[in-house]
């Protein structure tokens, strides 16, 4: 079946690639000088990872040209194995992050329902306890309404994430008692993370302070692009997308090492766009929450004999 693949020169192009079988998928791989030790090992392989997939981590592999991107010969002595390992690597260090990501979510929760709270029940659903200047912002980054500001985009998807969790006991209780208002200490419960990082954003600077600090940071602008970058990576492990040797979307900005605490302070020259950078910031955020946590041991011992950018 054809498809439309791309434009060149403003012209688009027929995508006119046959169907290939698992063999003829591995033949391709054999032609190029991949080394294959076990090809029926390697089937079960591609039918469980996908020959498109895989060609992420095959990739590297492949042997350098002038210009642009890659040859499409394998460099001499690399394995099909090899790739399968590096794909298997992926896996892994994908669970660990979600796994510090997940704490980090549940914990952020904990932090703005609580602060947040102190000023009545029902604050999030009224935009005069919030910063008056963060809530009236045109074209917010989160939401899809381009009308709405910033408050109106937040409250939009908040609305539609309470319908999705009108099942929920807890928010049934709310509905049938106290009119559809939840307030915000149980509200944060079906907020996903990019609601909950938004919702940050618009508080007031006291208030943003105040959980900042909570994390060892002492500018709010900081702290929210940290969590604006985690929820991207949360999703992308979410979703089971490739992290190993992958840019950041949307990197957070490099502070002044000034407003770094001490444990991060090599971060004002380090690559942003990697992922050692994000790794470190959760760590820390670990940590400053629950000093015990054994994540950042987890993701230095996940393996440390393949490389993690």
């Amino acid at each position: 079946m054809k498809g439309r693949l791309s434009f060149v020169g403003g012209v688009s192009l027929d995508y006119t690639k046959p169907h290939k079988s698992y063999r003829d998928q591995l033949q391709i791989l054999t032609e190029r000088g991949l080394f294959i030790e076990n090809p029926a090992k390697a089937t079960r392989d591609l039918k469980r990872i996908g020959y498109y997939r895989l060609s992420a981590y095959t990739y590297p592999f492949r042997e350098k040209q002038n210009g642009p991107g890659r040859a499409d010969n394998f460099v001499p002595g690399v394995t099909f194995e090899d790739a399968v390992a590096l794909c298997d690597f992926d896996d892994r260090l994908r669970i660990t992050l979600l796994s510090g990501l997940q704490h980090l979510e549940i914990g952020l929760r904990v932090q703005v329902g609580y602060q947040l709270g102190k000023s009545g029940p029902f604050s999030h659903l009224d935009r005069k306890l919030l910063d008056a200047t963060r809530t009236k912002k045109l074209k917010p980054e989160y939401g899809t309404n381009d009308k709405a500001d910033a408050y109106e985009a937040w409250r939009q998807r908040y609305d539609a994430l309470q319908i999705e969790a009108k099942s929920e006991d807890y928010v049934k209780h709310f509905i049938l008692k106290y009119d559809s208002k939840i307030p915000i200490w149980v509200a944060t419960e079906f907020m996903t993370f990019g609601n909950l990082v938004a919702l940050y954003d618009l508080l007031t600077d006291k208030d943003a302070l105040v959980i900042a600090r909570e994390y060892g940071i002492l500018n709010r602008n900081i702290l929210h692009g940290w969590l604006r970058a985690l929820n991207i990576l949360r999703n992308q492990c979410a979703h089971n997308s490739r992290i190993w040797n992958r840019a950041t979307v949307f990197p957070p900005s490099k502070p002044n090492g000034n407003f770094l605490p001490p444990g991060l302070k090599h971060l004002a020259l380090a690559d942003n766009t990697r992922l050692y950078y994000l790794a470190a910031i959760l760590a820390h955020l670990l940590l400053a929450i629950e000093p015990d946590s054994r994540w950042p041991s987890d993701f230095k011992n996940n393996d440390e004999e393949i490389p993690l950018d």
